[in-house]
């Protein structure tokens, strides 16, 4: 049957110290709460309410009776998904997010280097790629991969400063883009401090012009970072409830404001480009950054049965994502699922789930009964047997 789950909840300075709490019901804390996690990852696992055993440790006393057999061959006796509920009350780092094959080596080189897991320097803290989506549960604001060149060039050319009008140049020609990416990424302090400074000041006197408002008010809260010209070449997006954007490896992305819930593969891989006072590591960033300008990220939602949206990502057997309104849904899909109520009360196969309250649904329950009055999101994987 369906299992109860109590989740951790992240304390990060770009975080709100009111939303989580308001979600969960409860007083705020008095420290900003950036992420609610609900899963079964080592550095933040859910656990079983009332017994407090983590929810890693269920899946590991019956690997197949929980995940299933088609899960437990593809990935393993883990759960390959993680479900996060994201409070931005400030911009988070630029950042990117590495294939298998570049966790595996980035892992293996920091465990060489003598990086301790809880190392601030350390970027790899597991062996697994980290594809995730963010759907707005309130407006949301991201960037999400770069823009297209020639239009920053053209809004650059119309500086006075020669180092943006010589940037304009540079993203004409034909690898213009991953050219001026990594020259602006590996400058000395003192030549960085400088086209920041002239970046900052011309945000400031064209403010009204979207890309340069934009800049403007990151400058705000990271004045002196040399993110502020990698924000310049990325794609912004705002969305309303209920879309979603998604981010495969190697597209820098940033989350500005907003609530979102993060379906994504379980993992805690992240490396930062800018826009942060934690550890960038400029080199790595360099090794997995895609360059290609993306065309149209927005995952739009598919009316699958009455009242359940489903966000499909091919070629990520990890997530299937489904917004669900409880009042027309019934059975959802079998698991491993996990359920989280964003608005309203749920039932789950008999078992209440309060707003912000989650649960696990093992493999073996062959169908799932979902009702109430609200909305709750389901993650399960892609799988034959998610279907």
């Amino acid at each position: 049957m369906a299992v109860l789950l109590d989740n951790p909840v992240r304390s990060y300075a770009w975080g709100s110290p009111t939303v989580i709490a308001e979600l969960l019901g409860r007083a705020p804390s008095g420290q900003p709460e950036a992420e609610l996690w609900v899963g079964a990852h080592p550095g933040s696992p859910s656990t079983v309410a009332g017994d407090g055993r983590p929810l890693s440790a269920l899946i590991e006393a019956d690997p197949v009776g929980t995940l299933g057999d088609a899960v437990v061959r593809r990935f393993g006796p883990r759960l390959p998904f993680l479900l996060k509920v994201l409070a931005v009350e400030r911009p988070l780092s630029i950042q990117v997010h590495p294939t298998i094959e570049q966790a595996v080596e980035g892992y293996a080189a920091e465990d060489a280097a003598g990086l301790a897991l809880d190392d601030p320097r350390r970027s790899y803290h597991d062996r697994n790629h980290k594809p995730e989506m963010a759907v707005a549960v309130t407006p949301f604001e991201a960037l999400v991969g770069f823009d297209d060149p020639a239009a920053v060039a053209a809004s650059l050319e119309q500086s006075e400063h020669p180092d943006l009008v010589g940037a304009a140049a540079v993203l004409r020609d034909d690898d213009g883009l991953e050219r001026l990416v990594r020259r602006w990424l590996t400058l000395d302090a003192a030549a960085a401090t400088q086209i920041v400074t002239a970046l900052t000041a011309e945000a400031s006197a064209r403010r009204a012009d979207p890309r340069f408002g934009l800049v403007h008010r990151l400058a705000e809260a990271y004045p002196h970072d040399r993110g502020l010209l990698l924000a310049l070449l990325l794609r912004h997006h705002v969305l309303e409830p209920g879309e979603a954007v998604f981010v495969p490896a190697g597209v820098p992305h940033a989350y500005l404001s907003g609530v979102a819930v993060e379906p994504q593969a379980s993992s805690d891989n992240t490396l930062r480009a800018g826009l942060t006072p934690k550890h960038v590591d400029t080199a790595e960033v360099l090794r997995i950054l895609r360059y290609e300008p993306r065309g149209e990220v927005l995952v739009p939602p598919v009316v699958i049965d009455p009242g359940i949206e489903l966000y499909p990502v091919p070629g990520v057997d990890e997530l299937r994502l489904a917004r669900v309104l409880l009042s027309r849904a019934g059975v959802i899909a079998p698991g491993p699922c996990l359920v989280l109520v964003v608005e309203g009360t749920a039932s789950v196969d008999g078992v209440a789930l309060a707003r912000g309250r989650a649960a696990f649904v093992p493999a073996s329950e062959p169908d799932t009964a979902l009702t109430g009055d609200g909305v709750a999101f389901t993650l399960t994987t892609a799988l034959d047997q998610a279907r």
